[in-house]
């Protein structure tokens, strides 16, 4: 039986430490080379800025407050997600060569990492009220119609988005939640919120958000990162 393995470390002192490598490799060259946005780069430093501050600030205080936990808890799920958004989207080869995709971390088998064929077939989302204040379930599970993913040890990467009532305000959509504007055809304008190798995720929203129109797509995506085909848009309004 082989089993699946995830890039992104576990511990929080090893995501921040390669947050930090991919940070300061990430270069005004490379990131020019690569088409990653000067937003974009800005955002993952002060994503990384908080975990850290929060983390630091977890471990040197004598008891840890539950409102601090959440808040680290937080903190590093949205840093992670920035994380495996970058590799998603900006660490591709070509442009980047063997060189960089080892300094920034990542495993390689060989000399180059082995070629592979991206994950056949298509996810769908299925979007329910379990009940809690605003909160909503999903359900992943293969696409009727739709082959199942070539080879093993894939999963679920899933990308949400919420549109405030007539859609995002420009100043809305500038901001750091990046509200959407109109309901979106495809999963391009959301944003990555996890991978998962479960069929069934619970999603939280703040209560500020109840009442927002929610979308949420999936693509299947392998252990070496590379991802198959959007899966259609699922849409519900937050309780």
């Amino acid at each position: 039986m082989v089993v699946a393995t995830d890039w992104m470390p576990t511990a929080r002192v090893k995501i921040l430490a390669m947050a930090h490598d991919h940070i300061t490799y990430m270069t005004e060259d490379r990131r020019v080379l690569w088409g990653i946005p000067p937003e974009q780069y800005a955002e993952y430093q002060a994503l990384y800025g908080n975990a850290s501050a929060l983390l630091d600030q977890a471990m040197n205080i004598p008891e840890r407050t539950h409102v601090l936990t959440v808040q680290c808890g937080g903190a590093f799920d949205k840093l992670k997600a920035k994380m495996r958004f970058f590799r998603d989207r900006y660490f591709k080869m070509p442009p980047l060569t063997a060189a960089d995709w080892a300094a920034l971390g990542f495993r390689l088998n060989a000399e180059h990492p082995t070629p592979s064929q991206p994950p056949r077939g298509m996810p769908g989302v299925t979007i329910s009220y379990p009940g809690g204040p605003h909160m909503l379930t999903l359900r992943l599970g293969p696409l009727a119609g739709t082959e199942p993913p070539n080879g093993g040890g894939y999963g679920y990467a899933i990308y949400v988005g919420l549109m405030p009532a007539g859609g995002a305000t420009l100043e809305q959509a500038a901001s750091v939640k990046h509200y959407l504007m109109s309901p979106p055809s495809d999963g391009e304008p959301l944003k990555h919120y996890r991978f998962t190798m479960r069929r069934k995720e619970k999603i939280s929203f703040e209560s500020s958000e109840g009442g927002m129109t929610v979308y949420v797509c999936s693509r299947y995506e392998n252990k070496k990162g590379e991802v198959g085909l959007w899966g259609p848009v699922s849409s519900a309004v937050v309780p």
